[in-house]
């Protein structure tokens, strides 16, 4: 079924040691809320798709323009002072594939990744609020070198617990293939989209990647008017998505 899989770039863009977020939907749709601040915020380009004749048969409208539901962002180089750059790339979609095809998405991005010669891939989550009040973000690491990031950067590390969906896919493929993938989780409200939630992710992001600045205020204010954005979206695909079994992208622990 991998074959059955295109990733169709737009334009040729040079993402050697980018960092590769994927953001597909997930508790609080915080992954979906993240992807589309981030690309907002950094101006990211539309450079591609991923495309499948198993993907729900829908268009994605925004500022006007009709896109495919599996969109690809990237965003030019960003330098500091101390010669170190940082690049970011983002795979991002307001639905989630058919269970059946789960597998080989993840696959597809992972060899995707590889042949672009990505530094690591980000994956944003949602994990249910143990602590409405306070909420955190946890990450969990394939290998030593994203497990040291981790540590870096006081991200605590989840040692129990369950990842379904692309997300677990990519976590133990990368760990079986002893390549670099990274899940951030923020806590967040299963019920409604959590903005908030979505902001602890852009922060946490914000940190690992020192040369670029995302600045969170906007997405605590408009808040909001980001979640009835997205709740749009997912109201207007549902009449024509397909039905299936799949369980829903999340943690249990």
């Amino acid at each position: 079924m991998e074959e059955e899989i295109q990733i169709i770039e737009y334009k040729e863009i040079d993402l050697s040691n980018s960092v590769l977020i994927e953001a597909f939907p997930t508790v609080g749709l915080v992954s979906s809320i993240a992807g589309h601040f981030i690309i907002e915020q950094l101006k990211l380009e539309e450079i591609g798709t991923i495309s499948s004749r198993y993907f729900m048969p829908a268009a994605v409208i925004h500022n006007g323009v009709p896109s495919p539901p599996v969109r690809i962002y990237a965003g030019k180089k960003i330098c500091g002072p101390a010669e170190s750059c940082d690049q970011i790339a983002v795979i991002i979609s307001e639905f989630m594939p058919d269970v059946n095809i789960i597998k080989p998405v993840a696959d597809k991005i992972l060899s995707w990744s590889q042949e672009k010669k990505c530094s690591y891939i980000v994956n944003f989550e949602g994990t249910h609020s143990l602590n409405p009040k306070k909420p955190k973000t946890f990450g969990v690491a394939t290998t030593q070198k994203m497990k040291d990031i981790l540590k870096k950067y006081n991200i605590e590390e989840t040692q129990e617990g369950m990842i379904t969906g692309i997300t677990g896919v990519l976590l133990f493929e990368g760990a079986r293939l002893k390549r670099d993938v990274i899940c951030l989780l923020a806590e967040a409200h299963a019920s409604y989209p959590d903005s908030r939630a979505a902001a602890l992710l852009v922060e946490t992001l914000d940190k690992i990647l020192p040369e670029i600045k995302m600045d969170t205020k906007p997405l605590y204010k408009e808040a909001e008017e980001i979640e009835q954005k997205i709740r749009a979206f997912i109201k207007q695909a549902q009449p024509t998505a397909p039905s299936s079994g799949q369980l829903p992208p999340q943690m249990y622990g």
